[in-house]
């Protein structure tokens, strides 16, 4: 059976967060329910886990708080894994939606 994309991306298209509301509401939503939790590899941990959904023993080590609500499967993500999914062949797209994923995460982190 073939799997349907939910974003449309043409390879000359570039993230910008603008242009996807929802993922930027899910951003939001996660900074929120995580602002209590240490800042320890914390952007790494989420965006790692909403790329590949797969953390590094080490980044689990060093903030198990954050890991167990990840694993708790509390973390809102429809979006951002969705636009993950779509762009897996578009490495570019895919780099810039990391790393606004990533600055978002560090931004929102309390030390």
């Amino acid at each position: 059976m073939r799997q349907y994309k939910k974003y449309l991306i043409r390879p000359s298209d570039d993230f910008d967060p603008a242009y996807f509301s929802a993922v930027q509401s899910e951003v939001d939503l996660i900074n929120d329910q995580t602002q209590h939790l240490p800042a320890v590899y914390k952007a790494e941990i989420i965006t790692s886990f909403l790329k590949r959904l797969s953390l590094e023993s080490e980044w689990t080590k060093a903030n198990p708080g954050l890991a167990e609500y990840i694993n708790s499967g509390s973390l809102p993500n429809e979006h951002i894994r969705s636009l993950f999914d779509s762009c897996q062949d578009l490495p570019v797209f895919r780099q810039h939606l990391e790393k606004y994923l990533a600055k978002r995460f560090s931004d929102a982190s309390v030390s």
